[in-house]
């Protein structure tokens, strides 16, 4: 597989997904994933989705870390991610996914033939986001909506197609460190009262490591990190019922 990028689109004035700041940083993720099988020989993930829809982005190579380290954290957190959602359905047939955050996110085509067909895939991004995951995804497995997940509704506006379903799992992968302190407390209070009783997955860093700005991913695309947290319990703390 070659790691050179596409070109900009013609005439554009800059690269064909359009993307700036935080959006951008779902980038590198997307490299992990399409170099998995270079990055992490011998393992058994594979995102063929990943390869296609990264080529097809027109990225530009000093915007995506293709370092080994920082692309490989990305591929071992997808399948991180993976084995907990696998779990998670197998155990609740009827199991409602959603990605907040879902950048370019491929889980559930990676995961489509290993898990019931009864699992609901829904996603939440910035409409520039879902845009371009339309024109690059045309055939989604996941029902994405346009919306921020620190606006104080985004979760209700999903409650229609959670029904009466208590089996829902939020993922937010790479995603809540962006996220300064209110917008990260909005976000919890939003999951806990739209979905009582649902699980959440995701990934934090440590305050020091967060509010330093020392991560290459801040000096590739400009974006920001803006909270961390010393453990589940603190993360959760800000939610009703939280730790």
């Amino acid at each position: 597989m070659s790691n050179t990028p596409t070109p900009d689109a013609p005439g554009s004035g800059g690269p064909a997904h359009g993307l700036s700041g935080v959006a951008m940083t779902l980038l590198t993720p997307l490299y992990g994933r399409a170099h998995a099988a270079e990055l992490l020989p011998g393992t058994a993930f594979r995102d063929p989705a990943a390869a296609s829809v990264l080529a097809a982005t027109g990225y530009r190579a000093p915007e995506v870390l293709t370092d080994r380290g920082n692309a490989l954290g990305s591929v071992h957190r997808a399948i991180v991610f993976d084995e907990l959602t696998a779990a998670f359905c197998r155990e609740h047939p009827d199991a409602v996914v959603v990605s907040a955050g879902i950048g370019l996110d491929t889980r559930a085509e990676r995961l489509a033939g290993a898990l019931p067909a009864t699992v609901t895939w829904l996603g939440v991004d910035v409409p520039d986001v879902v845009e371009l995951r339309a024109r690059l995804l045309p055939g989604d497995l996941t029902r994405v909506f346009p919306a921020s997940i620190t606006e104080p509704d985004w979760a209700q506006r999903l409650l229609p197609l959670v029904g009466e379903r208590r089996n829902v799992l939020v993922l937010t992968e790479g995603v809540l460190m962006y996220l300064d302190p209110a917008g990260l407390r909005s976000f919890l209070v939003s999951c806990r009262t739209a979905f009582p009783a649902a699980e959440l997955v995701a990934d934090y860093f440590h305050p020091r490591i967060a509010l330093s700005g020392l991560h290459p991913i801040v000096r590739a695309t400009g974006a920001r990190f803006r909270s961390g947290a010393r453990g589940g319990p603190r993360l959760a703390g800000p939610a009703p019922g939280g730790a």
